[in-house]
């Protein structure tokens, strides 16, 4: 009965990396769907980031200015 026990607790370890490697396999939409969900965002955040750039120089103050009571308040924060 011991013997038994030893190889039922050995072959639990040999088994357990095995079943612990193992990943959910994502279908091809749900992958699809995160690639296009990235490259969303990225193409959102070059945007953004690029407005400076394409506006007129007399607009600048106001867009850099749009946000600053929020930056001001995480400074009282910390």
């Amino acid at each position: 009965m011991k013997k038994f026990a030893v190889l039922l607790v050995a072959a639990a370890f040999a088994v357990s990396p095995a079943a612990a490697a193992t990943k959910p396999k994502k279908d091809k939409q749900t992958a699809e769907a995160e690639q296009l969900t990235k490259d969303h965002d990225n193409t959102r955040r070059a945007l953004r980031d690029s407005l400076p750039l394409l506006l007129p120089s007399w607009s600048l103050p106001i867009f850099f200015g749009m946000h600053i009571d929020e930056k001001l308040k995480e400074g009282d924060k910390k």
